[in-house]
């Protein structure tokens, strides 16, 4: 009897602990504002929990067919008839991927979990009222090719089109595994025409690096914004009634509320995803890889023409022009092996060019050379391989071989010396087409009649001259050294008559001879000598110390004159016309104010 008492008030315990979970168990529903929706709005949805959870509801099940643009949450607890009761609320904004009916799945959180729910997604424009209207907004995105090399940079353009100006829009970037984005300079605006109809549009640049062949897929930007929603107008808003018992003044001026107040609707827009066929490296290219549209290697000396002489420097400057590549890309060049020279390089200097239509760079290379013996100097070819993108062949950018002479230290007894056996043409012609390396005749020593005594003597003669000068210079160069202040204490140069007035003579050469890069090296030089505590690596650097807008402009047009075909009018002498009045050398410096970030569409 006992027995079947406990067993019974064991069973009245388990009956009695199920129907108290029962109790606190949650429920779980989820609420849509709309079941058919075009693919540019946004939904909201609620899911509702009422009672206790066990866990918070795992919402990675809805990414597969839609964005999740934003998340709120929201709790409150009630008290009826002495029971207290909670409930918990998460509101979402969410943004279809594509058109046709789409179901949000059972959505949980622990042991519990809601009712999977279908919607109907139609095309942008094919929702209620919108069937027969124009799009006012939608993306275009265009890629500059679909079958890149590897490390070939390309222009990825995004181009937003609208009818109506939009609210609080919000662009997202482009997204791209295997690949760096980088966006360049300021957004254009500009009117076009789709579909007989006007639309104004922004345009956004971003240039693609591909980093691995294959096939890769650039996911476009998201556009975020808000338009002025016609049916909104049948809406009552919320605080009219006030408005009217109250005479209409006491909700004037009330700030408005987002999804109570606001008369608009959200939309979310996005153009297609492209996808790239990257190409790998050619095989015939393991020496190098560079891929570009053009290449070009040139070399200016100082002084020019150079003249060469035992224990003076001479600087040679080489600077590579590319186009459709970057200025991270562009090798280092060796100038080869120089006998008799000693070669003190400077730091390489790149530099990206974005106002053109397509990725340009530069690379400046300055080398000093100190030639240590006199005589022959060859200085051998220079070659720059790389790939030409349009054509898909190898190329070569040369510096023909020259071959010059180097003249005696003055006072040195070498100059006294009879010459070394001359080629039929030593000294290069610097302004003239390239000459090749040639190589002296020898000589019988046997036809002299002298023996070989008087050459070893006459040798020794030329050693210790040689030692000599090279003791004599470098002590001199030591005596220099020390005498110099440190760096620290160094203030920089004040900028000098001379100086400025000799970097505007050779700047006014360059223009009158219409050489587009050659007044791009002057500007540089004269406003190194103007600003000496300043650092100009371009021109874009040196328009923001002129701080004028129409230099601006002016310094832009010389970058794309220097990559400009073949044969098309540079006109130099206007160029110096409108910089002669701002190079008298007393204009004081000017840095830009810092410009606010643009608003993606212009106020209107």
């Amino acid at each position: 009897m006992i027995a079947k008492s406990c067993t019974f008030a064991l069973w009245l315990a388990l009956l009695s602990l199920a129907l108290v979970s029962s109790t606190f168990a949650a429920e779980l529903r989820v609420q849509v504002d709309r079941e058919r929706v075009a693919l540019d709005e946004v939904i909201e949805l609620r899911l509702i929990a009422e009672g206790d959870l066990d866990a918070e509801p795992d919402f990675a099940p809805l990414e597969r067919d839609f964005d999740i643009l934003r998340r709120g949450q929201s709790q409150m607890t009630s008290i009826l008839n002495g029971r207290m009761s909670q409930s918990r609320q998460w509101s979402l904004e969410l943004a279809p991927k594509r058109t046709g009916r789409l179901t949000i799945p059972a959505l949980h959180a622990g042991a519990d979990h809601s009712d999977p729910l279908t919607l109907e997604i139609v095309a942008p424009g094919q929702a209620e009222a919108d069937a027969a209207g124009p799009r006012t907004l939608f993306i275009e995105v265009e890629a500059e090719t679909a079958t890149p090399y590897v490390q070939q940079p390309l222009i990825y353009r995004v181009k937003v089109y609208y009818r109506q100006p939009p609210q609080r829009a919000v662009l997202s970037e482009p997204q791209i595994d295997g690949a760096t984005v980088e966006r360049l300079g300021e957004d254009h605006a500009y009117d076009d025409q789709r579909n007989g109809l006007a639309y104004r549009v922004i345009e956004r640049r971003y240039r693609l690096t591909p980093q691995r062949s294959g096939v890769l897929t650039i996911q476009s930007p998201r556009l975020e914004a808000t338009l002025d929603d016609p049916r909104a107008g049948a809406r009552q808003d919320p605080f009219a009634e006030l408005d009217q018992a109250f005479g209409g003044r006491l909700f004037q001026g009330f700030p408005t509320m987002p999804g109570a107040t606001a008369r608009g609707r959200r939309v979310v827009e996005r153009a297609p995803d492209l996808e790239l066929t990257v190409r790998p490296q050619p095989t015939a290219t393991d020496s190098g890889w560079l891929p570009a549209t053009s290449v070009q290697l040139s070399e200016e000396w100082a002084p020019s023409p150079p003249r060469f002489q035992v224990g003076e420097p001479v600087t040679r400057t080489l600077t590579i022009t590319a186009e459709g590549t970057t200025a991270a890309q562009l090798p280092d060049v060796s100038l080869g092996t120089l006998n008799g020279v000693q070669v003190y390089p400077d730091q390489p200097r790149g530099e990206d060019l974005t106002s053109g239509p397509a990725p340009a760079a530069l690379k400046t290379l300055k080398f000093a050379l100190v030639p240590s013996r006199p005589g022959l100097l060859t200085l051998p070819e220079i070659r720059l391989n790389w790939w030409d993108t349009r054509t898909d062949r190898a190329q070569v950018a040369v510096i023909p071989a020259r071959t010059v002479e180097v003249a005696p230290a003055p006072g040195s007894s070498l100059a006294a010396t009879p010459p070394l056996p001359a080629a039929p043409q030593a000294a290069a012609d610097f302004t003239a087409d390239p000459i090749s390396t040639t190589t002296p005749p020898a000589t019988d020593s046997a036809d002299s009649g002298w023996g070989i005594w008087p050459w070893l003597a006459l040798i020794g003669v030329l050693l210790t001259g040689w030692g000599a000068t090279v003791y004599l210079w470098q002590r001199e160069r030591r005596a220099r050294t020390a005498a110099a202040p440190s760096a620290s204490n160094i203030r920089p140069p004040a900028p000098t008559a001379v100086g400025l007035d000799h970097a505007r003579r050779a700047l006014q050469t360059a223009c009158a001879a219409e050489d587009p890069r050659a007044t791009r090296a002057a500007l540089l030089d004269w406003a190194r000598a103007r600003w000496p505590e300043r650092t100009f690596t371009g021109l874009e650097a040196l328009a923001e110390a002129f701080a004028n807008a129409e230099l601006s402009a002016l310094l832009r047009d010389i970058d794309r004159a220097i990559y400009a075909p073949p044969g098309e009018f540079w006109d130099g002498t206007a160029v110096w016309a409108s910089l002669e009045p701002h190079l008298d050398g007393t204009r004081p410096d000017k840095t830009a104010a810092a410009a606010p970030i643009p608003e993606l569409y212009p106020r209107i």
